[in-house]
């Protein structure tokens, strides 16, 4: 793979919150309102299993897409449990498809697709001029920060269409969540006036957004437990990934994850992640995604900070799962 082929990566996230993605192996200089450093060692998808058999069998809209970031098992468990959305709202130059969206009561993940609807809309679908606005559905106002991350993959677009997927917080002390909140897209543009530092001054422009929103579960849709480490820190495990994001939100010291293993309740040790003595994902903001061996698994926030998510890369019963150990401490089900 090359970056070339795969590289479409950006952070949807409030410029306020994080200031860079972490570098794995190539780097890749994009625009929103300000530079951010990136980039991505990508290989498979990353995987969802919820336990079936209860609901009616239904098509996701972006079936092929979907597959190349869960994989066609967890594609298919998404539809058997009627996890894709289909939420589409076009403005006629732009459509937008909601493939997708799980919530573990901490996090919601969706995937969603941009569909150019006319040739002069192409360029801005791919653009990284486009931020996410986190707002209130009731008034309108700009949550900030809203914290989130997004990435697409270059086998998930095509000439007029874009695939990504993306991760925001739901459960944290920034946001109400009383009240629906929902991400408003936007473009932003030059405004030609110099900033008196080598670059322009950019201002909100709705031209190709207009009507363009994504509104965010906070309620959970997929079976989640709660682990809980011998200190007495908690993590919620869902089948593609575990999270953790309480009053301790915030910038924390940084860590790095080393290691990383599913424990079954039969005891089996499911390897997920191993650095070796000199390596480690390191966990202190942003998003971090990496391939060990033929798993690929992505991590944001900081492991001590109580801001935390970290992708499994595969699929899972969690009925079959009693725990999760991390750089050597045990997070086990009550």
């Amino acid at each position: 793979m090359n970056e070339q082929e795969y590289m479409n990566i950006t952070s949807k996230i409030d410029e306020q919150y994080v200031n860079e993605y972490k570098v794995i192996e190539a780097k890749h200089n994009i625009t929103m309102r300000k530079r951010i450093r990136t980039a991505i060692l990508v290989a498979a998808a990353v995987a969802i299993m919820i336990p079936g058999g209860v609901f009616a069998h239904r098509q996701l809209t972006h079936r092929d897409k979907v597959s190349i970031y869960y994989g066609e098992e967890g594609a298919e468990m998404m539809e058997k449990n009627l996890l894709d959305s289909g939420y589409t709202v076009e403005n006629g130059k732009i459509r937008l498809t909601v493939d997708v969206q799980m919530c573990d009561g901490n996090y919601t993940e969706f995937v969603y697709t941009l569909t150019a609807l006319t040739e002069d809309a192409k360029d801005h679908i791919k653009t990284h001029d486009i931020l996410l606005k986190r707002i209130y559905v009731d008034t309108g106002e700009w949550i900030v920060p809203a914290q989130g991350s997004g990435y697409s993959l270059g086998d998930a677009e095509n000439e007029y269409e874009i695939t990504w997927n993306c991760t925001y917080a739901v459960n944290e002390p920034y946001v109400d969540n009383s009240r629906p909140t929902r991400l408003q897209f936007v473009e932003w543009v030059s405004t030609g006036e110099s900033d008196g530092h080598g670059g322009y001054f950019t201002e909100e422009d709705y031209t190709y957004y207009e009507g363009i929103y994504i509104d965010l579960l906070s309620e959970p849709n997929v079976p989640t437990k709660t682990l809980r480490s011998p200190d007495g820190k908690e993590f919620t495990l869902s089948p593609y990934g575990i999270s953790r994001l309480d009053a301790d939100y915030g910038e924390g010291v940084p860590s790095f994850v080393k290691e990383v293993t599913v424990i079954s309740t039969d005891g089996e040790r499911i390897p997920i992640y191993s650095a070796g003595p000199l390596g480690g994902i390191d966990a202190n903001g942003g998003i971090t995604i990496t391939s060990n061996s033929e798993t690929t698994i992505s991590v944001t926030g900081s492991l001590d900070s109580g801001d935390f998510t970290l992708r499994f890369g595969r699929v899972f019963n969690i009925d079959n799962i009693s725990g999760v150990e991390i750089n050597g401490v045990k997070y086990m089900a009550e």
